[in-house]
């Protein structure tokens, strides 16, 4: 965990001195995917198979020409598995944070990471655990306009959990607002 602190403090205090500056913005995601889970424990049920959900809300962002950063918070929906045998795993919902970094290659590719943590409850217990996810992936400017930005991101997840591992990809769509600057 130390390490992880470390190279973010790096990255933060490094990432203002490769851009000029192009302003703060806020952003909403959404996102739809598989959820393979796979246990960490001897299971007759090598993969678990759900689908899931994702609304991401970029609350602290910054643009620079080619690359940005910012803080979101994350709600996640995980549906139960599919059934197998009389065994079906549970669903659960997942609220947490995520430092996210992105680099333009041009006007409509970029490649992203984020990391972050969550705190997870199963829904048909009163059990909460908590993990740690980390994604990389595409995006791909639909719309640009001087105040705001579509895409579309294609994702891929690694959920961390104390006895499972998690993979998922999915198609996210990603709206970015640009607040405009008040003049003095």
């Amino acid at each position: 965990m130390k390490r992880f602190i470390t190279v973010l403090a790096i990255l933060t205090c490094l990432l203002p001195l490769g851009a000029q500056p192009s302003g703060q913005y806020y952003s909403l995601s959404l996102q739809a995917f598989p959820y393979f889970a796979i246990p960490h424990f001897k299971d007759e049920i090598p993969m678990r198979t759900a689908g899931g959900a994702e609304i991401s809300a970029e609350i602290l962002g910054y643009r620079f020409n080619t690359i940005e950063g910012s803080l979101a918070i994350r709600y996640r929906a995980i549906t139960p598995s599919i059934p197998h045998g009389f065994y079906q795993a549970r669903g659960f919902d997942s609220f947490g944070a995520d430092l996210r970094f992105a680099y333009s290659f041009n006007d409509t590719l970029s490649l992203f990471a984020t990391a972050g943590t969550e705190i997870n409850f199963y829904r048909r217990i009163k059990e909460a655990f908590a993990s740690f996810s980390t994604s990389v992936g595409v995006e791909f400017t639909l719309v640009e306009t001087a105040g705001s930005r579509l895409s579309l991101g294609v994702p891929l997840t690694i959920h961390l959990r104390k006895e499972i591992t998690a993979i998922q990809s999915g198609v996210s769509v990603r709206y970015q607002l640009f607040p405009k600057r008040r003049e003095n």
